[in-house]
């Protein structure tokens, strides 16, 4: 895990890269919802174009399902790609299977090229692309399309919540091209409809009481001359439809009755309608046929249109004046959950009846600015069951001679999904879903605001680093479930002893920060740095086991340690590294320590002199005698790095090792110890010395498969044995994927190493853990002989000895540095001793002498 005083500005800006292509989405969203906005077609090379800006993806295809094949309707391809669009114009989905079963399941797929089948992959070969993503376009659940994005970067791996957004953006596109396909259908049916529209001219005959013509005046296409008809009779003379209409009102009409008929008739341009009127006339009758078809074309085409509003997912409602619903389509009674035969009783009521009373001031100044121009809002609507939706709502006046009722028609839509996915995008980008605490975006605004505010009225900022401390050794005895409660749990605990001011987000990992804003009295801070300590350390059950975990904390105040947010941060960051370095389970404070100010920078420098060294060879191995308990004599010694800076002197490897695991050398330091160590242990060999050589294993060696017997080899290539060797292996590395590494730890028992189990009690491991090791010594971590002095301190030494004991393990305690403590584990009955009251670490032939002569003038 990166330590927190890595983090500089450039890493801050990298996180918040999440919340930057979130927005880049949001952009394309608009820009997708802008093209279906109006009249015009879309342009659909912009759709693309913005589906390829917000994916940053190097090639963007729409295809249309063709029957078999994919057809390419647009794309849009990068300027600067190398990719080329040849072999994707059209695709047959019978020689690419994968591509035709994620598009019949509407399965979104993102892929690799090597994770492809054959077929595909030489698709995506013959392009140059590496990674592929499809997106199959729904209508109702069925596929009409896909969406293609190619990259040429295999790395460019998209997370899921970017395939979240990715969906939601394709989903909108889908809505609107079958909205697109609708429009279209319709115009072309009012098309249709408006050619079969004829001639209006009315057609004016004279009839006989026996159904002759006498006398035709005008005419009409469907029908024959006016001349022609003159003297025949109707049946003869007209369409038998028309015809059989006029004789059966014939008599009712000489009797004196008016009468109506209405025919439809087909003529070369389509159908033709008629409306009849037969009058009573001296000796017969006359009639007076009207062509209506362009009325009844007219009433067609609204049919049409209500049928299409029917079942769109979109609810069109008409509005009078005042607000109060007048018509609305099927569509409403869906958005208000109702039954479609109850409709009709929501005719009548204000649509504000149904608006949720927090968004009714709004849609209020929306109808009232509507009457003269269009608007579109968002609000809350109540459905008949009490359950809230989100409706977008489009509004327009209607024109004043088109409706006496209505005044306005609205456009509504059921965006509670979208309107839910984008708070949730929002929470996800502003809050850690862990913890629910404010993450790194949410916590910057708020600083800045806290500083702004504090410059103008004179107060101060307080700003504290919070570092849980051993918790990767927790991750790795109990596993990231147990970890991930723990920092759950230590986010309530902390957020409890806050003021209501106050404001804890979680910035990464294992770390928190405190804000403190608008702080007059500064020992507030200290007061409130020791509530933060106490909480921490309240017990908690780790997996059926008691813990008191315990935190380091960092502090640091504007304006006193800094001039502005970053530097505050910087400020607490580098504050809780020293705490951290002091022992743990400890507070400072930045204006107590005077020359962390270019810790930072240092530090930098120092890991990049350390890394050149490493890569190099120049750092040394010095060794640390073991030494027996009961005579003084050196039994064993440990290899131990040793760096001398070539700008700042020694560097204590309390330093460089831990920067060596963050940048990813401790397993070239490693190697770097037994390339010195081993000619060094055949030189002793030589010289008639028989002491064994302790070497520490990093974490990454003991996972190696090879590992082992590359050990073996190294050591046969210096005429040494695995017995002349004891591995150190610290318990958290031991405890690190238990099961992997037991069966690592059994091969190096196999081939005749000792184990030694280092910092023993520091991690958590149970006794049958311990037994299973195959492990012959026990080291005992420093910090228990620390505190030898105290009672406590003394009982948990005890125990651990009599725990070592009682498994028959050789004891080794390390940290001894005085001759009480080694006269007090003498009496406990240790055997082994470790420690600067012995010697420190020394170069070989310093180690030589002690291994010769021994040091029973220390026990």
């Amino acid at each position: 895990m990166p330590h927190s005083s890595d983090w500089t500005p450039a890493a801050l800006s990298a996180a918040a890269a999440p919340f930057a292509r979130q927005q880049a989405y949001f952009d394309a969203f608009d820009r997708v919802v802008a093209q279906f906005a109006g009249f015009d077609a879309p342009d659909l090379e912009a759709l693309v174009e913005a589906l390829a800006d917000a994916s940053l993806a190097d090639l963007v295809c729409l295809y249309r399902s063709d029957g078999p094949r994919l057809r390419l309707e647009a794309h849009w391809l990068t300027p600067d790609a190398n990719a080329s669009l040849l072999p994707m114009t059209t695709l047959r989905l019978s020689d690419h299977p994968l591509l035709a079963d994620t598009l019949a399941v509407g399965m979104l797929l993102q892929r690799s090229l090597l994770e492809l089948p054959i077929p595909e992959q030489m698709l995506l070969a013959g392009i140059g692309a590496r990674r592929i993503v499809t997106l199959p376009l729904l209508d109702r659940g069925e596929p009409f399309g896909l969406l293609v994005f190619v990259n040429e970067d295999e790395a460019r791996v998209r997370s899921h919540d970017e395939l979240t957004l990715l969906t939601m953006l394709g989903r909108q596109l889908a809505q609107g091209l079958v909205r697109l396909d609708v429009d279209a259908a319709l115009r072309a049916e009012r098309d249709r409809l408006a050619a079969l529209v004829g001639a209006t001219d009315d057609m004016v005959f004279e009839l006989s009481a026996q159904g002759a013509i006498v006398r035709a005046w005008s005419g009409h296409p469907v029908m024959p001359h006016a001349a022609a008809l003159e003297g025949r009779l109707l049946t003869q003379a007209l369409p038998a439809e028309l015809a059989t209409l006029l004789v059966a009102k014939l008599p009712s009409v000489l009797a004196g009755e008016a009468a109506t008929v209405e025919c439809r008739l087909d003529g070369v341009q389509g159908p033709v309608w008629f409306e009849g009127r037969m009058r009573p006339a001296q000796d017969g009758v006359l009639v007076l046929l009207r062509d209506v078809s362009s009325s009844r074309l007219e009433a067609l085409q609204q049919q049409a249109l209500g049928d299409t509003l029917q079942v769109l997912g979109e609810a069109v409602i008409d509005l009078s004046r005042q607000g109060y619903l007048v018509r609305a389509s099927a569509a409403w009674a869906r958005l208000r959950g109702l039954d479609p035969r109850l409709i009709g009783a929501d005719f009548g009521m204000p649509l504000l009846h149904w608006v949720h009373e927090q968004d009714v001031a709004a849609v209020q100044a929306v109808l009232t600015r509507t009457a003269a121009e269009p608007a579109t809002l968002r609000f809350r609507l109540h459905r008949e069951s009490g359950e809230l939706i989100w409706v977008e709502a489009c509004l327009l006046p209607l024109p004043a001679a088109a409706d006496r009722a209505a005044t306005l028609r609205g456009v509504l839509r059921d965006v509670t999904e979208m309107q839910l996915n984008q708070q949730q995008i929002s929470r996800l980008a502003l809050y850690d879903d862990l913890t629910r605490l404010p993450n790194r975006l949410m916590l910057d605004d708020a600083l800045a605001r806290a500083i702004a505010d504090a410059r103008l009225s004179h107060r101060k900022v307080a700003l504290g680093f919070i570092d849980l401390d051993h918790f990767k050794q927790i991750n790795d005895a109990f596993g990231h479930r147990v970890g991930d409660q723990l920092l759950a749990s230590m986010a309530t605990r902390l957020s409890a002893v806050l003021r209501e001011q106050d404001l804890l987000a979680r910035w990464g990992g294992d770390e928190f920060v405190v804000l403190m804003p608008d702080l007059a009295d500064p020992t507030q801070i200290r007061a409130m740095a020791e509530l933060l300590r106490n909480a921490a350390r309240e017990a908690v059950m780790l997996d059926g086991l008691e813990a008191h975990p315990s935190v380091s904390c960092g502090f640091a105040v504007f304006p006193d340690n800094a001039e502005s947010g970053e530097e505050l941060l910087s400020a607490a960051d580098h504050t809780m590294y020293h705490a951290k370095h002091a022992g743990r389970n400890n507070v400072c404070f930045y204006g107590d320590i005077l020359h962390l100010k270019a810790l930072g920078r240092e530090h930098v420098a120092l890991q990049s002199r350390l890394s050149a060294a490493i890569r190099c060879e120049r750092l040394g191995v010095f060794y640390q005698p073991v030494v027996s308990a009961r005579d003084g004599g050196v039994i064993a010694v440990e290899a131990l790095a040793r760096w001398q800076d070539e700008q700042n002197g020694w560097i204590s490897p309390e330093l460089f090792v831990p920067m060596a695991e963050k940048v990813g050398l401790i397993q070239e330091l490693s190697e770097l110890v037994m390339q010195q160590a081993f000619p060094q242990l055949r030189a002793w060999r030589d010289a008639g010395l028989t002491q064994k050589l302790m070497l520490n294993i990093s974490r990454s060696q003991l996972f190696s498969p090879v590992f082992v017997s590359l050990l073996v080899e190294r050591l046969t290539a210096h005429r040494l044995r695995p017995h002349d060797v004891i591995i150190e292996i610290t318990e958290s590395a031991a405890l690190n994927d238990y099961a992997r590494q037991l069966k690592h730890l059994r091969q190096l028992a196999s081939a005749g190493f000792q184990i030694a189990i280092d910092d023993f009690g520091t991690g958590y491991s149970s006794l049958a853990q311990v037994h299973e090791m195959r492990a012959q010594w026990l080291k005992v971590d420093v910090s228990f002989t620390q505190r030898l002095h105290t009672e406590a301190g003394r009982r948990v030494m005890q125990a651990i000895v009599q725990f070592g004991q009682g498994l028959g393990l050789d004891l080794v305690v390390e940290g001894v540095e005085s001759l009480d403590a080694a006269r007090y584990l003498q009496g406990l009955g240790v055997e082994y001793l470790q420690g600067f009251h012995f010697s420190e670490a020394v170069p070989a032939g310093v180690a030589e002498l002690w291994m010769r002569l021994g040091l029973a003038n220390k026990v």
